[in-house]
């Protein structure tokens, strides 16, 4: 489909907006659409429960109320067929004489008595059908009468009143009908049939209805405001915790003063006392947390000076032996020449020790490459060192010409290794250090640094090795002898370069090789 097909322009829709061609109105678009949708957010508790306690009470009312109407109905029926029985006992003993002369005057003459006297049932109409089916009297209360239905034209109200029990009435039209069968010495005599007016019946059921139906509309809307006013106070502490929780998440955490506290044997007085013991919590979490991170601040920082001035006195050492030679042998300017540039590179060791930290403990990255000057040096750095402890030094140095790794990080790690060799060994003893190029073996046809320290001590213990040469050891792990150790881990790891710490020989003295591949340090990284 080309561009043309594809815009709904060109379909008659110049204006279509981007909700409707994509097929989903945002929400605004629906609720202008649609306005009763926000009549879908829920409600809330306190009006959800006097409504559902409202509508139970008016249901099971107007329950009631059926079920007394019903009974009352019946009642009543059941009081007018007994009355209508009496009635039309009397009427059927008064005209019987004459229905059975068959004399229509003295019949219609007593029928109009009965009607006449026997206000209280406000008869409306009677009749006198023959056993031949003819009728034989007909008096109406009122002229238009005699044209109303009546049982003996209308049959369906004949088989009505038949299955009736001989009463029959319609609520419509207010009017019974009744029926009594005239027999004398068990002879079919006639039949009588009256219709009475039962409109006040119908209209004093009507009003108790409607009064019921006040009655429990009015009951259910009190019970409804009642349970309303019940359950917001009972929600109220509800209500509290979740303003209180809405603060919190906004960062403004307090807890519930104790005048607003309910009673702490009610569920909401242990959930608001829970509350205020998680707020409890919190403050002195947030406190601990504030006491550990200055602790762990004031620890850093120790830890940090101390590592400065273990890295600084090992140069300012070798540089008061250097300057000690000069004063005692300056007269020769080779040795003064000498000691001239240890001192040198001890004052740029340390300037490079205060770069580091200034950099976050990363060394600089113009870091000088090792030349075998620098190893040389170490000599005379560990010198006051062996003196002071009698021991002795072996050496052996294969360098001769300019390595391809820093030059600063490599000297603290075997000036570090020698000090923790000399601290280890007894008086008397050796320690002894080895410098060589040799291959790799983990990377084929390049070569490495390689440098080894041993020392005659009773062996490193397990958890300093492991400290040694581990790798991806946490560096906020304190090594268990020294800070030197943690100095070389680092500067080993930060080279790419490998520890390995193992046995001297028999069963004590320590011999650690530290292999640093050609390329490291930060200058070099950081070209990679």
């Amino acid at each position: 489909m080309d561009s043309e097909q594809a815009n709904p322009a060109t379909f008659g829709f110049p204006d279509m907006p981007r909700e409707a061609a994509s097929g989903h109105p945002n929400t605004s678009q629906m609720r202008e659409r649609h306005p009763w949708t926000k009549w879908r957010r829920p409600w809330p508790l306190t009006a959800r429960v006097p409504i559902v306690s409202g509508a139970l009470i008016l249901a099971v009312a107007v329950a009631v109320s059926h079920v007394l109407m019903s009974t009352v109905a019946y009642e009543q029926e059941l009081s007018v067929r007994r009355l209508a029985a009496v009635y039309l006992d009397g009427i059927s003993t008064t005209v019987y004489p004459h229905v059975a002369a068959r004399n229509l005057a003295n019949t219609l003459e007593a029928l109009n008595r009965t009607m006449w006297f026997h206000q209280s049932m406000r008869e409306e109409r009677a009749m006198v059908r023959l056993p031949d089916g003819t009728l034989f009297a007909d008096v109406s209360a009122k002229a238009n009468d005699a044209n109303t239905k009546d049982p003996i034209h209308d049959a369906s109200l004949g088989r009505r009143l038949e299955r009736g029990g001989g009463f029959v009435f319609d609520e419509k039209t207010g009017t019974g009908w009744a029926k009594r069968t005239i027999e004398r010495e068990g002879k079919h005599v006639a039949d009588l049939y009256v219709a009475l007016e039962l409109k006040p019946l119908v209209e004093e059921r009507h009003a108790l209805r409607r009064n019921l139906l006040l009655a429990t509309i009015s009951a259910s809307l009190g019970a409804a405001a009642i349970g309303f006013m019940i359950v917001r106070r009972m929600v109220q502490p509800l209500r509290l915790l979740t303003e209180r929780l809405r603060r919190a998440q906004a960062g403004d955490i307090a807890i519930v003063s104790s005048a607003m506290l309910p009673p702490a044997s009610t569920e909401y007085g242990r959930l608001l006392r829970g509350y205020n013991g998680l707020v409890e919590a919190l403050d002195e979490r947030e406190a601990m947390a504030a006491r550990l991170a200055q602790r762990e601040q004031e620890s850093v920082l120790g830890r940090l000076a101390a590592t400065v001035a273990h890295e600084v006195r090992n140069p300012l050492g070798g540089m008061a032996t250097a300057l000690d030679t000069v004063r005692k042998f300056g007269d020769d300017p080779d040795v003064r020449s000498k000691g001239l540039d240890l001192v040198e590179r001890g004052l740029w060791s340390i300037r490079n020790v205060a770069d580091s930290v200034l950099a976050f403990h990363r060394m600089p990255p113009d870091s000088p490459r090792l030349t075998p000057s620098d190893l040389d040096d170490l000599r005379v750095l560990i010198e006051p060192e062996l003196a002071r402890r009698h021991l002795l030094l072996s050496w052996q140095s294969s360098i001769e010409e300019t390595v391809d790794v820093a030059a600063t990080e490599t000297r603290q790690i075997a000036l570090n290794l020698l000090l923790n060799a000399c601290e280890a060994s007894p008086p008397g003893s050796e320690v002894g250090f080895r410098a060589w190029i040799g291959a790799e073996s983990d990377q084929a046809g390049s070569t490495a640094l390689n440098l080894a320290v041993v020392d005659d001590g009773p062996g490193l213990p397990q958890p300093v090795a492991a400290a040694l040469t581990e790798v991806g050891v946490s560096t906020a792990q304190d090594p268990p002898r020294g800070l030197g150790i943690r100095v070389v881990r680092d500067l080993v790891h930060g080279l790419g370069g490998r520890i390995a710490a193992t046995t001297a020989t028999g069963d004590h003295g320590s011999r650690i090789v530290v292999t640093l591949p050609p390329g490291g340090g930060p200058a070099r990284r950081a070209t990679t």
